[in-house]
């Protein structure tokens, strides 16, 4: 009678239980390093209702492992929030069956009492990883971070969704007495901005559908200097070099101008163990927080503000994941070259294998960047309650034009870690940054650049002038409605320093305010202090940089 009774109780719970995909997005032989990022995770805000983000036990080849992962409230969605969450940041994030209980409720993650960008999110402890705004972070898988996606999102027929974002930017600058353009700006420069996002996402069977269109309304300095951003705004206004132009303007003037573009228009089709994806969607690669020598594909700049949406390409990308859990990438990005012609010599060509080696998580890319060639290799390992990560970068050269044969290293080591004091969240970091392309030293006067660091410069890849930096930060939790961030990046050859401090605040449900500040500190000539472009007749040094930035950024998500 008992053995009958037995057999029925496991019969009841093998029930209640069955395997659904999950979006991993990490895996650890500690449980408290699990805990740590389950927790961390749980603030998350995403576009998508979800069933839980909860720890799973495995036995793997190595023992025991715990992964860290985020159930859809509907299994057709599970290709969708993996895209989502690697928005957020947890750009190694993949899909695995995981056991679930068929009674449990299903629930909506309510958005965070603390905030956290999409784009930017800050707490360690997680295997993937991503970059920090300047001292925002990008957070990636599990930087700790503030402004992030709110939950609630339309839906209706089903399987279609429309939201919407309306964000709305300013900042102000001072301008050195030397500076190049003090005549044209006085003492002061403002940029300001706003746009209304409108995302569409339809699903049908293996199938999924996704456009999302700006419309970016500019009144800035900037358009009168002939920059393509505003301040702190890294603001995508030409689709000149891409395979498609989706961008068109509707109005423009010396100091205002406003447009509208495609950001996202692409189909993919998922099984189990293939993805496909054709059209203009956003790639990010490696797991820097502050530098991303991996990330090519329009990385976000230290100390770019919005966070919440990546710059999107016109690529293919082809996706397979294995039963041991490692998953492997072929992506073709297509681009216009000078003369407006499809050219192969400006497209990329990259694949990635993404895996695990006991409690080491690694990648390893090749590509053809540019009609260069690029290797890149990445791991992240849990230390403690920590994560430390290192990418390396092996490029054969920058610019086409420099006919440069000669590898260069861009490489990465960081670590960071959060954790609770006095009943609230801490989270810190450090990452040394290396660029062979970079300058030993900054001349005086700054009248040109090597041809590779140039190149690097103006296609968006590089930020910074010289070879070696240190970026250091934190985020603290003093109310669950307010965090601070700060962040400092040290050049290491002059020891000047750029640092970004800001403050975010959930003004309601649905809507955040961050209001930052971004200074430096060097003598004359440093890089982060203002440097010498020139000299005029009367011998006084003409300047370029430096000055303190405030800003106010405020979105709403409908």
């Amino acid at each position: 009678m008992s053995r009958g009774v037995g057999l029925m109780l496991l019969a009841l719970n093998a029930a209640s239980l069955r395997a659904e995909p999950a979006v991993v997005i990490g895996s650890f032989a500690d449980a408290q390093n699990a805990s740590a990022l389950q927790m961390s995770a749980s603030t998350l805000k995403l576009a998508l209702p979800v069933r839980d983000i909860r720890t799973v036990t495995y036995e793997g080849v190595e023992g025991l492992l715990h992964r860290v992962v985020v159930v859809p409230l509907d299994s057709s969605q599970t290709p969708e929030l993996r895209q989502a969450v690697q928005e957020l940041g947890y750009a190694g994030a993949w899909v695995a069956d995981v056991t679930i209980d068929a009674e449990e409720s299903y629930r909506s993650l309510e958005p965070p009492s603390a905030t956290r960008s999409p784009d930017t999110l800050n707490t360690p402890v997680s295997v993937e990883t991503g970059p920090a705004m300047l001292p925002l972070y990008r957070d990636k898988a599990a930087r700790s971070d503030f402004d992030a996606l709110p939950t609630p999102r339309s839906r209706f027929k089903g399987d279609t969704s429309l939201t919407f974002r309306l964000k709305a930017f300013a900042s102000a600058s001072t301008v050195p007495s030397t500076d190049v353009y003090r005549e044209p700006l006085s003492n002061r420069r403002n940029d300001s901005s706003a746009d209304l996002r409108s995302m569409l996402q339809h699903d049908v069977g293996s199938w999924s559908f996704e456009a999302a269109h700006t419309t970016v309304v500019l009144h800035s300095d900037a358009i009168m200097l002939g920059q393509t951003t505003a301040g702190a705004e890294q603001v995508v206004v030409s689709d000149d070099l891409r395979l498609l132009n989706l961008a068109d303007d509707l109005n423009d003037g010396q100091r205002h101008r406003t447009l509208h573009r495609l950001d996202r228009l692409n189909a993919q089709w998922r099984s189990d163990h293939w993805a496909v994806t054709v059209g203009r969607q956003a790639v990010s690669w490696g797991s820097g927080i502050v530098f991303q020598p991996l990330d090519p594909f329009n990385p976000f700049a230290p100390t770019a503000v919005d966070r919440d949406y990546k710059a999107g390409d016109d690529l293919v990308l082809i996706e397979r994941l294995f039963d041991n859990g490692h998953d492997a990438q072929l992506l073709h990005v297509f681009r216009r070259d000078s003369l407006d012609s499809v050219n192969g010599d400006v497209a990329s060509t990259a694949a990635k294998w993404h895996g695990y080696a006991g409690v080491l998580e690694f990648e390893v890319i090749a590509a053809q960047h540019y009609d260069t060639e690029f290797i890149g290799l990445s791991g992240r390992v849990p230390v403690g309650p920590a994560v430390v990560r290192s990418d390396i970068a092996m490029r054969r050269g920058i610019s086409q034009d420099a006919l440069n044969d000669d590898w260069g290293v861009l490489g990465l080591i960081n670590i960071d870690v959060a954790f609770p004091w006095r009943g609230r969240t801490v989270y810190a970091f450090a990452e040394y940054f290396h660029n062979d392309f970079g300058l030993a030293e900054l001349p005086t006067p700054l009248t040109t650049l090597p041809a590779d660091l140039q190149a690097g410069l103006e296609r968006g890849e590089f930020f910074n002038l010289m070879r070696d930096y240190l970026a250091v930060g934190g985020t603290f939790e003093w109310h669950p409605l307010l965090t601070q961030q700060l962040t400092v990046i040290t050049n290491l050859h002059d020891s000047s320093s750029l640092l970004q401090m800001q403050f975010a605040y959930d003004v309601g449900q649905n809507q955040n305010m961050q209001l930052g500040w971004i200074g430096s500190t060097g003598g004359s000539g440093d890089e982060f202090a203002p440097i010498t472009v020139g000299v005029m007749p009367t011998g006084q040094s003409l300047t370029q940089g430096g000055g303190d930035r405030v800003y106010l950024r405020w979105a709403g998500y409908f």
